[in-house]
């Protein structure tokens, strides 16, 4: 819904796994709710404190990370079927032992730069020519941010009960 959590219109609740009683209107909305709607969005019944409780489906996953809505084919894939994050395929490529122009022969993810050479290094310790080395960018083939995350716009998960 583009309305905010808060200002959902009559019969829209937020879809946060809330419970209600079995016996009130919410309840019973979602208690007539087809089976396979109820298996597919995990609205199961369960007592609480001796009372019989139906939650309305969530949106979120157990860290509360928001579900994004993808569209199934129904054959392999179904209503409700959860898939893992995945980020896309990053490649790079570099030629060893190149020195000379190093930046042409890196590929990809990678980008050639100034190796940094460290204190009493290995044989000989000291060196008189510059030397390469290669960065490994995942934004040099792919957009990147903080987290992993698809196209998105923020809307609050809802579903219509009607009560």
């Amino acid at each position: 819904m583009p309305n905010r959590r808060d200002e959902l219109p009559f019969g829209w609740y937020f879809r946060n796994g809330d419970n209600y009683l079995l016996s009130s209107p919410q309840g019973q909305a979602l208690n007539s709710l087809s089976s396979n709607y109820k298996k597919d969005h995990r609205i199961t019944i369960k007592t609480i404190n001796g009372l019989q409780y139906i939650n309305v489906p969530t949106a979120f996953a157990p860290d509360g990370r928001g579900f994004f809505i993808r569209a199934v084919d129904g054959t392999t894939r179904q209503v409700g079927h959860v898939e893992d994050d995945a980020i896309r395929d990053i490649y790079g490529h570099f030629d060893a032992g190149v020195v000379d122009h190093h930046d042409v022969y890196a590929r990809g993810a990678f980008r050639g730069s100034t190796a940094i050479y460290p204190e009493n290094g290995a044989s000989p310790p000291q060196k008189n020519w510059a030397a390469w080395g290669y960065d490994f960018r995942a934004s040099n083939v792919v957009p990147t941010a903080n987290e992993n995350r698809v196209l998105n716009i923020g809307a609050t998960p809802a579903i219509y009960l009607g009560v």
